[in-house]
């Protein structure tokens, strides 16, 4: 059944991985041996493709229930057994989709579906299964840690990473081959996305996951995506490759293809890079960097060939290109929003690599502003939607809404809630894990119970386990302040790993007398881990690290592992650890504050840095209190205990978030990192930072509402003890010009109770947000997200805003209705008679794109919209009042 060429293919990886797996290889040996012949070979492939860290993480039984559900499709399913077998095994057997925690989850999503598509063609079962998908799970704004599918099922809402690996488990479950797709960073606006693409007769088709249509390459993304620089999509080996799309290169094990000539126009961007006395340079790595969130996020990363060309398809939007090898680097623009088609010659960059470190004269320490142009819209997929089919899927979305809400609803238990109130938002995002919480909190009066759920992250009541919780209550506060014992020792998170019961697991591992030597010396813990665990970035995924268990079993962990492993070991010891929420820098309390432990970052290479990935803030990995408790500010945060000071001065305090209007990166080795300083604020116009003696870099930018950006940035040194204070440079737009002036139709809205009145009724001289929405949808959420944390500048305006909504059952949306308690002067009206698509047209822009903002300056004056997916279009609409008010 499997072929000699796949047979050959997966012995040979499987045994390339005898010696990192050297702690289980006879574990996994015998395993082996209880196969089938067919099942052997695919669980090598298994073990020989996939990142090792999984290998130590989940048992031999799990990734078995992958590979016999697989072999079962491909043999009772007509569509399965028709594949080829490169596209059978990257698209059906494997078992990883994204960064996601893996269970044994395809039979169970097959036993749901099975029935449901009985009987249909391929492309009738993949749209049947979608809707399946809305009817259990709907978008939520969460962070970087992405949940099993089967948590997803059982919680009902997750990020769009989180859907799609979601719906492509589905897909998979019952042989149709499926993948996740991905844009790192949008160009024109400060987010990213995902969605799924199916392989059907030999071809590839997209649509959104949870967000169901009614035919194929569909989806509210299709527009951000004919934007796009860079798409692309995974896999985690470069077995068969039948297919003839573009491959990008790899990325430690993974394989990455290049999707964005399926969405947008492109062009190629090459590359020629030279050392200092003009010779190409072989193997150097080039990597294109998409300015994003006020970083440069580097979102695809390529080789160059013997003559040191280097070549690659993107959109046609201005990017950074930066290359490196061997301690040498060198950085420049590169602007393919030049070109004017897809046929234009390829825009040929070349870079000269040199020590820049070691020039007394490098940085300049000066500004230097530029404009980055995003894409332009250049839509490829149009297909038109008919009424019957619009009708229908509105009536089955509003039925697959109410089937999600009932469950959802019945899951929720008052009773907990009202008797564990501070415990209430864990309870609410439950879902069936309800139990788990429960068993935890009733088991018995200890008060750090309450304490430790409070250390959590709300996203924690999704998946936490009470059998791994009562394994983090055996810690003694002693002298210890409250928040250090709570946040730093009795919490079971030190960052965005899956949460274990490594305390017991590290007492056992390690004997009493190293134990009390650790406890006594715990810089002797990081020595311990600098000569115990290895690291092989080829054989690794980066955006995923082991958890304190894995690492110590299989003694194998990246970076970012290792350092999880610090704060792990001590904590299991009484001893309060942390990473550095800055600069992601183990640290564990001394005397009263955080220590660095002796000889962390030595011995660590320009090219070992680079290879780890992005750097603190581009991995999205925020200190575990992010999403749903404080940012970190002015305090603890800015203290990383640098010898150096950094005052950052600006005239008004509101126009800057880091994050979206400046960030700070430090260089290492070749590469700068951007460290963490969202939550940061300005007081009195100063913010002072504590930082190491290094090379940084500031980054300011503006976008403008074409998604265009005014970016400037600024290179220095920082000696050891200076005081240096910089001036922050945001570039200015002149925003009334921006406007426009354009009289909207006097349309008719339906009131709550449900009188029809006219816009003119609704609208006075004062400034008018007109915010049609589509409520649960992505788009949408992001903007009411945005209005939630632009609350305080939109209530010391004199503006009105009308939300206007398709039916009454949208007004019970949880993110809605905090718009509706936190923000001041809102009336909310439905659209009965089409008064989104009159009132889009007036503005010049696509009404079917929900949501559709419109900025009213009095009366039914509109000067600015914009439609559809726009993240950080509610702080282009604040900005636009301002000029308003002036």
């Amino acid at each position: 059944m499997l072929s000699a060429q796949l047979q050959e293919f997966a012995l040979t990886r499987y045994q390339s991985r005898k010696a990192v797996y050297g702690p289980l290889w006879q574990e996994i040996e015998s395993a082996l041996g209880e196969c089938t012949e067919d099942e052997a070979v695919l669980m090598r492939y298994l073990y020989g493709t996939m990142p090792v860290r999984d290998a130590g993480e989940y048992t031999f039984s799990v990734f078995l229930s992958y590979v016999r559900h697989s072999l079962w499709l491909r043999a009772h399913v007509p569509w399965c057994r028709e594949l080829a077998e490169d596209i059978f095994i990257h698209h059906v057997l494997y078992y990883r989709i994204n960064t996601e925690e893996i269970s044994d989850c395809r039979q169970f999503f097959y036993e749901k579906l099975q029935d449901r598509i009985e009987g249909m063609e391929p492309e009738q079962a993949v749209i049947e299964i979608n809707y399946w998908c809305a009817e259990h799970v709907v978008y939520e704004s969460t962070d970087g840690r992405t949940v099993s599918p089967m948590t997803l099922f059982r919680c009902g809402k997750g990020r769009c990473g989180e859907e799609s690996t979601f719906t492509v488990t589905a897909f998979r479950s019952v042989g149709i081959p499926a993948r996740q797709v991905y844009t790192p960073r949008w160009a024109h606006c400060d987010d990213n996305h995902a969605w799924v693409e199916v392989y059907l007769q030999g071809k590839w088709h997209f649509l959104g996951a949870c967000e169901p249509e009614e035919a194929l390459n569909r989806g509210w993304f299709t527009v951000p995506a004919n934007r796009a620089i860079l798409i692309h999509s995974r896999m985690f080996s470069d077995f068969g490759l039948s297919s003839t799309e573009e491959r990008i290169g790899r990325e430690g094990l993974l394989c990455y293809v290049n999707n964005t000539a399926f969405y947008a126009r492109t062009g190629e961007l090459a590359v020629a890079v030279k050392d200092e006395s003009g010779q190409p340079v072989s193997g150097a790595s080039v990597a294109v960097e998409i300015l994003n969130m006020a970083e440069y996020y580097p979102a695809a990363t390529v080789k160059t060939d013997d003559g040191g060309m280097a070549r690659l398809t993107i959109g046609l939007g201005d990017v950074r290109i930066r290359a490196w090898k061997d301690g040498a680097f060198a950085e420049q623009q590169a602007y393919p929003t030049m070109a004017t088609d897809s046929s234009a010659p390829a825009s040929l960059i070349e870079l000269t690599l040199q020590r820049a470190v070691e020039d007394p004269g490098w940085p300049a320490d000066q500004w230097e502003q530029t404009t980055l142009h995003a894409p332009q819209e250049h839509p490829l997929h149009l297909g038109e939607e008919t009424a019957e089919q619009a009708a229908r899927k509105v009536q089955r979305m509003q039925a697959a809404v109410q089937i999600r809400e009932q469950r959802l609803a019945a899951l929720y238990d008052e009773q907990l809630a009202a008797a564990y109130p501070e415990a209430a938002e864990l309870i609410r995002v439950a879902g069936e894990n309800t139990e788990e919480l429960r068993k935890f909190l009733t088991r018995d009066d200890n008060p750090n119970r309450r304490q430790l759920l409070n250390s959590l992250v709300i996203k924690d009541g999704k998946d936490l386990r009470s059998e791994i919780l009562e394994d983090h209550l055996s810690c003694e506060q002693g002298s210890l302040p409250a928040e250090i014992y709570e946040r730093f020792l009795l919490c079971p998170r030190i960052w965005l790993e899956e949460l274990t019961p490594y305390r017991s697991f590290i007492r056992q591992y390690f004997s009493q007398e190293e134990q009390e030597q650790f406890a006594q010396n715990p810089d002797q813990i990081w020595q311990y881990i600098t000569d115990t665990i290895d690291y092989d970035s080829d054989a690794d995924y980066p955006a995923i690290c082991a958890t304190p268990i894995g690492c110590l079993k299989l003694r194998h962990g990246n970076p970012l592992a290792r350092k999880i492993l610090f704060a792990a070991i001590c904590r299991s010891l009484n001893i309060p650890a942390r990473l550095n929420p800055v600069t992601q820098t183990p640290e564990y309390w001394r005397d009263g504050e955080f220590a660095v432990p002796a000889g962390f970052g030595a011995g660590a290479t320009a090219e070992s840095v680079a290879a780890i990935g992005p750097g603190v803030y581009a991995q999205g990995a925020v200190e575990p209190r992010g999403e749903d408790q404080a940012e970190l500010g002015q305090g603890e945060a800015l203290r990383t205990g640098g010898s150096a000071t950094l005052v950052l001065q600006v005239m008004e305090a509101s126009e800057w978030k880091y994050g979206q209007t400046w960030t700070i990166s430090k260089l290492d080795g070749v590469r700068f990192d951007t460290l963490n300083y969202a939550g940061s604020s300005f007081e009195q116009g100063d913010l002072e930072l504590r930082l190491d003696p290094a090379i940084y870099r500031l980054i300011t930018t503006r976008r403008l509402p074409s998604g265009d950006q005014l970016a400037a940035q600024r290179v220095f040194r920082l000696a050891s003890g200076q005081r240096k204070t910089v001036e922050l440079l945001l570039a200015q737009a002149d925003e009334a010009n921006l406007l426009v002036n354009r009289q909207l139709s006097d349309v008719s809205l339906q009131t709550e109770s449900g009188e029809q009145i006219k816009l003119s009724q609704l609208t006075d001289e004062r400034p008018t947000l007109l915010a049609f929405l589509g409520v649960g949808a992505e788009p949408t959420e992001h903007v009411l997200n945005e209005l939630l944390a632009g609350a305080s500048r939109w209530n010391e305006t004199n503006a009105r805003m009308l939300l206007v909504l398709r039916n009454p059952a949208e007004r019970s949306n949880a993110a809605f209705g905090k718009v509706l308690k936190t923000l001041s002067g809102i009336e909310v009206c439905y659209d009965s008679q089409q008064a989104c698509a009159a009132a889009a047209m007036d503005m010049g822009v696509d009404g079917a794109r929900l949501p559709v903002l419109i900025l009213l300056s009095g009366g039914l004056t509109g000067i600015y919209a914009c439609a559809g997916y726009n993240v950080g279009s509610v702080e282009l609409m604040l900005r636009q009042l301002t000029a308003v008010n002036e």
